[in-house]
């Protein structure tokens, strides 16, 4: 078992890198998994905005719009003066400017829908569409009860009262931890999107220097000098990368287990850890095709960098694959990481496709032929080198 031994020999060596990886890891994926799982940081809230009124038409439907609305916001009234208006919102005294023009209530009593009313929002503040939404709500509101036979006056009374009840009725719902939405699945979730980017990069930095080194011809030689068989020699090295290469797994899905608790071992977190399993051979056959051409250790560090960071990019560890392009997208199935967050997604259901068995072990299957395709062109490279050499 020279060979073995001298494999971990050179393993230790490249130890600082590696672990250098996977705490950068640890650090970003769970400062992302914490962000995302934290049931208080993504409950829901209602805002109160300050809001600036100018009523030009004072009739009780815009003295009833405004009163409604200063449940609330915080309603300030507002001359028209164009330049006090902009500074308002240029310095953020002022979130939301309504304009009710003369002419508002009879427009309203008479069934218009458009021209109604104005706005002056301050551009790429999405909070301002839950006025606007309020606003529409209203005044569907006092439509119906006019529709129906009230009077203007019951009209803009009911409408408030009916509106006001309905904020008080909304209620929040919380999933417990056992419920297929909870916060430990959000946080599997995010942990396993970026263990496909750092694992590939850990294999392909640690892995392939070692690879390297047994290629080097005066080592070769040395070598084939020895009583050990090239048979023996191969077997040693892949025996030996299989190891290291489990290592580095397991070591990740140990690190899961403390992070996540019993989460870890679900129903959904074993079909993540089967999915991840199939990252090995991906980031195995990768090395060893990078391996074939002797790279320097700077080179190395190039195409790990092209290589991770780019199907990250392309195949949606980084940019959800719901926000990707069509023609990204068609790209991408072409690359092995597409079909690993796809089943990601699929499984935490963060994607657009619901879970199903068969997608999920076809998927399983294409990252599987994904790694024996790549371990062929390795094969064959490493042949063509060798009747390059004895040629």
């Amino acid at each position: 078992m020279q060979v073995f031994k001298a494999f971990f020999k050179s393993a230790r060596k490249h130890l600082p890198v590696t672990l250098m990886y996977f705490l950068i890891f640890c650090a970003i994926a769970v400062a992302a998994a914490n962000n995302g799982s934290d049931p208080k940081n993504s409950s829901f809230k209602t805002a109160s905005l300050e809001v600036g009124i100018i009523d030009e038409d004072n009739s009780a439907a815009s003295e009833t719009l405004c009163n409604y609305l200063e449940t609330m916001h915080t309603l300030t009234p507002l001359p028209y003066d164009n330049a006090a208006l902009l500074d308002g919102l240029f310095y953020r005294t002022i979130d939301y400017i309504l304009i009710l023009p003369d002419g508002f209530e009879n427009k309203l009593l008479s069934g218009a829908k458009e021209d109604l009313y104005e706005t002056v929002q301050i551009p790429g503040v999405y909070s301002s569409a839950f006025i606007d939404e309020q606003i529409q709500s209203f005044l569907k509101t006092i439509k119906i009860c006019l529709t129906g036979g009230f009077s203007p006056d019951q009209a803009f009374s009911q409408a408030t009262a009916t509106l006001t009840e309905a904020s008080n009725q909304v209620q929040m719902v919380e999933f417990d931890d056992e419920g297929d939405n909870d916060s430990s699945m959000t946080e599997i979730y995010y942990l396993y999107q970026f263990l496909a980017y750092v694992i590939v990069s850990m294999i392909l930095t640690g892995l392939t220097p070692i690879l390297t080194i047994f290629q080097e011809k005066n080592i070769a030689k040395r070598t084939s000098c020895s009583s050990i068989s090239l048979l023996n020699r191969n077997l040693q090295i892949a025996f030996a990368s299989v190891i290291y290469c489990l290592c580095i797994w397991a070591l990740f899905i140990i690190t899961f287990g403390v992070l996540c608790g019993t989460a870890i071992f679900s129903e959904k977190g074993l079909l993540c850890i089967a999915n991840s399993f199939l990252l090995l051979p991906v980031g195995v056959s990768l090395s060893l095709v990078v391996a074939c051409f002797s790279p320097s250790g700077n080179t190395i560090n190039m195409i790990n960098n092209v290589l991770t960071l780019g199907m990250s990019f392309l195949c949606g560890i980084f940019i959800p694959q719901q926000i990707l392009g069509e023609n990204v997208l068609a790209f991408s199935k072409y690359l092995p990481l597409y079909w690993y967050i796809k089943n990601n997604d699929m499984i935490s259901g963060f994607g657009n496709d619901a879970f199903d068995l068969a997608a999920y072990q076809n998927n399983l299957g294409i990252q599987a032929l994904y790694g024996i395709a790549i371990f062929a062109v390795a094969l064959a490279i490493s042949k063509y080198k060798s009747s390059r050499q004895k040629a």
